[in-house]
């Protein structure tokens, strides 16, 4: 079985064509700069020639590649929307022409402000900042092709990924990276807003058995179990370095904290996370320490 991993020069990327390959998979990657793992095809979502031809070969595409930085989403929402939104009309175009499978990777921040707890598939989906409503986007460009015209597809809302090689601006890395320094580390509000934080392995396994299942048309939450607090990933970091934690004010535009429910990928892909958060935390600072 042959496998398209589009963003595969990314954090999330990188592990999923590692885990694909492991699985037996025939990988190949497809992002704007090349790098040092596998095959890789150095192309343009935006451009639909491009995907095209990378795709044409391949029995499935995960479809990773996007503008995942929501900071950047929020100051350049066109950029956000060319990428998310007709670059992943674009992943669609190419897999009917080819006959592909489509998995695509959205999120779990389309629900926006939770109407009741835990969040499962039939929550409303209310998405407020460039990010997640470009992600919705390219999720309901999937999704209507899937019941329109027959695209084979599955779209998995994701938690917040953490792993190694975490990309050097996201909390965690910011953290750890201040910690060692021996900076103080300083949490935006009182540390109690909480995320079901999920590891970039578990989730690549998530893609990996989604690729193989006939279930189409439909989206599943995929999210680790415990919801940590922002205060729970900045204490244990402190307790493993000689540094000190401190509160300042809240930062606008943060999602709001919610449980979600990853119960359907349980009952219909056999899908549950493995990953503890504090064992994928200390992985992920036994890894930066060794960068040192």
């Amino acid at each position: 079985m042959k496998v398209l991993v589009t963003g595969s020069a990314g954090f999330l990327g990188r592990h999923t064509a590692r885990y694909f390959a492991d699985q037996g998979w025939e990988v190949t990657g497809f992002d704007q700069v090349d790098h040092d793992e596998g095959k890789t095809i150095v192309g343009d979502l935006t451009a639909l020639d491009s995907i095209s031809s990378a795709v044409a070969g391949n029995d499935v595409v995960i479809h990773i590649g996007a503008i995942g930085d929501v900071y950047l989403a929020g100051e350049q929402p066109a950029l956000a929307a060319s990428v998310n939104v007709v670059g992943t009309a674009n992943v669609v175009e190419a897999a009917l022409a080819h006959g592909a499978r489509v998995v695509y990777a959205s999120t779990w921040e389309v629900y926006g402000h939770p109407k009741f707890e835990p969040i499962n598939e039939d929550h409303p989906t209310s998405p407020d900042h460039p990010y997640n409503i470009t992600k919705l986007g390219g999720e309901s460009m999937l999704l209507a092709a899937c019941r329109l015209r027959n695209l084979s597809g599955l779209a998995l809302r994701l938690g917040t990924a953490f792993g190694t090689g975490l990309r050097p601006n996201s909390v965690f890395r910011i953290f750890i990276d201040r910690a060692r320094r021996a900076e103080p580390i300083t949490v935006q509000g009182d540390g109690s807003q909480g995320r079901q934080f999920t590891h970039a392995h578990d989730i690549a396994g998530a893609f990996e058995m989604a690729a193989r299942s006939e279930l189409t048309a439909m989206a599943l939450n995929i999210v680790g179990p415990e919801t940590v607090t922002i205060r729970d990933l900045a204490e244990h970091i402190v307790s493993r370095f000689p540094t000190e934690l401190r509160f300042g004010p809240p930062r606008p535009g943060d999602v709001p904290p919610a449980r979600v429910s990853a119960d359907r990928a349980r009952q219909l892909l056999g899908w549950q996370a493995q990953t503890s958060f504090h064992k994928g935390l200390d992985e992920l600072i036994d890894d930066v320490l060794r960068e040192d």
